[in-house]
């Protein structure tokens, strides 16, 4: 895994852990967004590999 992926799991895993405290939806809507934005990121990365 190079050092961008690992960032991007990183992050993706906080703004996880976030959304678990959370309960406003629109809230909740935007940290899906996101993370849909950095897993999108981290395809690109590397199209070789298929998750």
């Amino acid at each position: 895994m190079c050092k961008r992926c690992a960032e991007l799991d990183g992050k993706i895993e906080h703004y996880k852990r976030i959304s678990t405290h959370v309960t406003d939806q629109l809230t909740l809507d935007g940290i899906a967004g996101l993370i849909k934005q950095m897993l999108t990121e981290k395809a690109a990365l590397h199209p070789e590999q298929k998750p």
